[in-house]
């Protein structure tokens, strides 16, 4: 939705163009364009609904009335607020831009930067995580569409692909091009050279120069920006865990107390487990969940355990199975 809609939104509103049911769902997106939190906080229904056109439903139904509805009277105050909401969205409301721009162009690039000494942790809109690491950059779709999913990566990163064979997944690098199907593996980049080693799964690199090669498990390659090269090094292999430091990519468990375990999980998903039988918390788990997406990993503990998991959202349920007589 362009500043010109917006504008052409608000100024139908304060005139009494607008029906009642109308001129409610633009106050409601003023009020939430005022509040960051609010808004970044809103149920994932609304967002969805949102995603799916919303706001542009509602500039159709405007822009295709026949005739104005009665006028309505606004008092000052409410005039005052609307007025603060537009000035705050079309000269200095980047944030509010962006939370709108996410929903109305869902498909859209941002980017996430990191700092010197830290790593972030970013969850994409396919479950895949990604950690950037020292002064990185990754570039990437708000949601990814029907087709490949593609990023661009400055810098360092280790990233858990999830799996999805019909959708590729592209690591853009300067002019290598990283291709998976879902898999674990570090890139490295200084400008000179782009250094990948592969944890789990299979991978091709490639450029349109250097062709192309296949990585596996405890591979790396190199390719070198002089001399336009891609050549796998087996003598430099980074250890596992220093490629893995920093991160919550490690997910192996041998007789771990279920709290701990559930900790672990909810700070590797950004989720919230919720415990409808305390007994659980007595289980020990021994278990490898290592490169396991969110849904295979309650599926493997919900196994192992006779739980019964329900996912809704960011929420996660754990109860006993029940008996049938």
């Amino acid at each position: 939705m362009e500043n010109n809609a917006i504008k052409e939104l608000i100024d139908k509103y304060l005139k009494g163009l607008l029906s009642a049911q109308e001129a409610k769902q633009v106050e409601q997106l003023l009020e939430r364009m005022a509040d960051e939190q609010a808004f970044e906080t809103l149920p994932e229904e609304e967002r969805k609904e949102a995603q799916q056109g919303g706001y542009d439903r509602l500039l159709s139904r405007i822009q295709a009335a026949e005739q104005p509805a009665p006028v309505r009277k606004i008092f000052t105050v409410k005039r005052l607020k609307i007025a603060a909401a537009v000035a705050l969205f079309i000269i200095a409301g980047t944030l509010y831009r962006n939370s709108l721009l996410n929903m109305v162009a869902p498909h859209r690039l941002t980017d996430l930067s990191s700092t010197s000494g830290k790593i972030r942790k970013l969850i994409l809109s396919d479950g895949s995580i990604v950690w950037l690491k020292d002064n990185s950059k990754l570039i990437y779709p708000v949601t990814f569409g029907k087709g490949s999913r593609v990023v661009t990566l400055e810098g360092e990163a280790l990233f858990e692909v999830a799996k999805d064979a019909e959708h590729p997944f592209y690591i853009h690098c300067g002019p290598l091009t990283t291709q998976v199907l879902g898999t674990s593996f570090n890139i490295r980049s200084n400008g000179r050279q782009t250094e990948v080693t592969v944890l789990t799964g299979k991978i091709s690199l490639s450029t349109e120069k250097a062709g192309r090669i296949l990585l596996y498990p405890n591979e790396k390659a190199v390719y070198a920006v002089s001399s336009e090269t891609i050549a796998k090094d087996s003598k430099t292999t980074t250890p596992l865990h220093e490629l893995t430091r920093g991160t919550e990519y490690n997910m192996a468990f041998n007789d771990a107390h279920m709290p701990d375990v559930i900790k672990r999980i909810e700070n590797k998903f950004d989720v919230r487990i919720l415990l409808k039988d305390t007994t659980i918390n007595h289980h020990l788990i021994t278990a490898d969940l290592t490169d396991q997406s969110l849904d295979n990993t309650m599926k493997m503990i919900g196994q192992a355990l006779n739980l019964e998991v329900v996912i809704e959202g960011r929420t996660i349920s754990l109860q006993q199975q029940r008996k049938h007589n």
